[in-house]
């Protein structure tokens, strides 16, 4: 790999690395706020 294709790597890379982990962020949050929703004594008497 020559200098500028590293570079050039590089420059196209960081910015899909960074949308993906965006991405990743959005679809986790997503999940969380559609998934069915505990009050606390439910939560600890599920735990138990």
């Amino acid at each position: 790999m020559t200098h500028n294709e590293l570079i050039v790597s590089i420059v196209i890379g960081i910015p899909i690395v960074f949308a993906l982990g965006r991405l990743s962020t959005r679809v986790t949050w997503f999940h969380a706020k559609s998934e069915e929703r505990y009050t606390l004594p439910e939560f600890v008497r599920g735990r138990e």
